[in-house]
């Protein structure tokens, strides 16, 4: 997906308050890609914003400061995170799980939390933990706006999105971009094993084109994430900020390494 080299640190820009909840909660948040800031993300040449099942968290693999990255911090009071890849916690899991009344075998590498999501939501995933992918920038339409529709043999049919969220326009290219990523559709197990054995392709398809997302998925961080994070502090930080961030590092991650911004911008 997209090229994915394995990174020892990324980078990611947000604000105290989000800080805030992302040490206290040891979660970070994965947004539908119907939220992005890039308007093309998540289209499909057949199904419209099918993209918008997919999760993401976006982060970049540029050491340096970015202006434009900063402005994603939404205020005098920005952040810089500095962590190591791969933040989720997983758990192996090799048993039957009920879902929606119907047993399941699950067997491999989950995020905690997609289980019970398949349990009350209508949703599933695949696979069932955020991979770390890095954003292609292209100018190709066919890799921009994919078709995700494959008709297969025997009257079958696949839904294809691999791509979706891999790829960008060479305009963002300098976001040097990475994200985690967890793809989802939108029907439980008892939907898809119902409408595979009536084949009944058409609420299928029906559910993909006119549900709704989940808006975002807020999953567990590994117990060491905080271990050696760094957080480099907006030049624009006030004095107040600043003590209300130490207090909160001593208590949630006490190891973390703080430094100031490096950019001087006018208050």
């Amino acid at each position: 997906m997209g090229g994915s080299e394995m990174q020892e640190y990324l980078y990611h820009y947000t604000n105290l308050e989000t800080l805030k909840l992302i040490l206290q909660n040891k979660t970070f948040r994965l947004s539908s890609l119907n939220g992005m800031d890039d308007l093309e993300e998540g289209d499909t040449e057949d199904f419209n914003k099918m993209g918008r099942f997919i999760y993401i968290s976006s982060w970049t693999s540029n050491p340096n400061e970015s202006l434009l990255l900063w402005n994603y911090s939404k205020g005098n009071e920005g952040v810089r995170l500095r962590m190591k890849s791969n933040i989720f916690k997983t758990v192996n899991i090799d048993e039957t799980i009920n879902i929606h009344g119907i047993n399941v075998p699950v067997t491999g590498e989950f995020n905690p939390g997609i289980i019970e999501l398949m349990q009350s939501k209508c949703v599933s995933f695949m696979p069932y933990k955020a991979e770390l992918c890095r954003v292609t920038y292209t100018d190709l339409d066919r890799l921009l706006k994919p078709t995700v529709y494959r008709q297969c043999g025997c009257g079958s049919f696949g839904i294809e999105t691999k791509d979706l969220g891999v790829f960008k326009r060479t305009e963002w290219e300098d976001q040097k971009e990475w994200r985690y990523r967890l793809s989802s559709f939108p029907f439980s197990i008892l939907e898809q094993v119902t409408w595979f054995n009536n084949q009944d392709q058409r609420s299928l398809l029906t559910a993909i084109k006119s549900r709704e997302d989940l808006g975002y998925i807020d999953l567990p961080l590994s117990d060491d994430a905080f271990d050696d994070i760094e957080i480099l502090c907006s030049s624009k930080m006030s004095q107040e900020a600043r003590e209300e961030l130490s207090k909160v590092l001593n208590q949630y991650a006490p190891n973390a390494t703080v430094r100031n911004s490096g950019m001087r911008i006018r208050v």
